[in-house]
């Protein structure tokens, strides 16, 4: 099997020939639409991963002031012809012309509710959302929008799905009727262009807020749309063999810490973390990922040797 193929057939609950592998960091805003592709490639490249993540780490272009409720219903986002769209067009349009055919390509987005909380501040935005939820819900509507119109546009690109990051559902930040109204239609429709587009992907990453000791409560998303599931296994308390059966047994994505033998263990701390969590979760309808983004100390760097280490673990375990 090649590395598409392979992470297919997980998708499918299958056993691959060998078990896929992937991680991923953030990479500086400042970087240029070539350099950030070129850090995509390279990371793709040194550590013989089965996939590619294009990370999110830019702006929408979201406007608007908030002085009052109803300005909620009147702020803008641009669409795919906005100038904004051009720095990602072109990191997708580089990356698929170096390694498009090497491996399936998912495009990084945070939901509606996160943007507006970049947008126009998290205390603002939960201030409101709970003072005049209709008003912030029309807001995010129209975030909402815009973000379906670029997942289309990246579609369009060739990328091959959308790795979702769904957040907002915190034990104790949104009781789950205010969650329904505020969060989750617009996770489902931003969820929903992929789901209708033959052959695209969505991979599900329910994650929380450092505030919330990055807990979610997973029973709210537990028939959101996801061909393959990741969660925090450290921060929420459920294994991976117990995350499958909790999630309708979908494939699952993840498995290992992001803040440790991948930033600081030594080979053998690695390879043993890895294949523990094979053990596991078996090989049939799993590939090996991290809870999270890979996130060193600040200050201190990914060292690429240790992802790579972790995916020849994953590709090396009896299938």
């Amino acid at each position: 099997m090649n590395k598409i193929e392979r992470v297919r057939a997980v998708l499918r609950g299958e056993k691959p020939d060998r078990v896929p592998a992937g991680f991923w960091f953030h990479y500086p805003g400042t970087l240029t639409a070539e350099e950030t592709a070129a850090e995509h490639i390279k990371l793709f490249r040194e550590t013989d991963m089965d996939i590619i993540k294009i990370m999110q780490d830019f702006s929408y272009p979201l406007t608007g002031t908030i002085t009052r409720a109803s300005d909620w219903r009147h702020i803008r986002f641009g669409g795919t012809d906005s100038k904004e769209f051009e720095k990602p067009k072109e990191i997708i349009s580089r990356i698929l012309d170096e390694v498009g055919g090497e491996a399936l390509t998912l495009m990084t987005m945070f939901g509606p509710f996160k943007a507006a909380s970049f947008a126009f501040g998290d205390d603002e935005l939960m201030f409101w959302a709970k003072e005049a939820p209709e008003d912030v819900a029309e807001g995010i509507k129209i975030i909402a929008d815009g973000m379906t119109q670029w997942l289309q546009g990246y579609l369009d690109l060739g990328v091959d799905g959308l790795y979702y990051t769904a957040q907002f559902a915190e034990p104790g930040r949104f009781t789950e009727e205010q969650w329904e109204t505020l969060v989750k239609p617009f996770d489902e429709q931003v969820l929903s262009v992929c789901r209708d587009r033959d052959g695209k992907i969505n991979v599900l990453h329910m994650c929380g807020e450092p505030e919330y000791r990055f807990r979610v409560e997973l029973p709210r998303l537990r028939t959101m749309p996801g061909d393959i599931v990741n969660w925090s296994v450290k921060d929420n308390g459920l294994s991976l063999k117990d995350g499958r059966a909790f999630f309708g047994n979908r494939p699952v994505l993840g498995g290992m810490n992001n803040k440790q033998n991948l930033v600081s263990g030594t080979e053998e701390a690695i390879f043993e973390e890895a294949q523990s969590c094979l053990r596991e979760a078996g090989t049939a309808g799993f590939m090996l990922g991290a809870d999270c983004t890979v996130q060193p100390p600040a200050g201190q760097k990914v060292e690429l040797w240790r992802i790579r280490a972790a995916v020849q673990a994953a590709h090396e375990f009896p299938v």
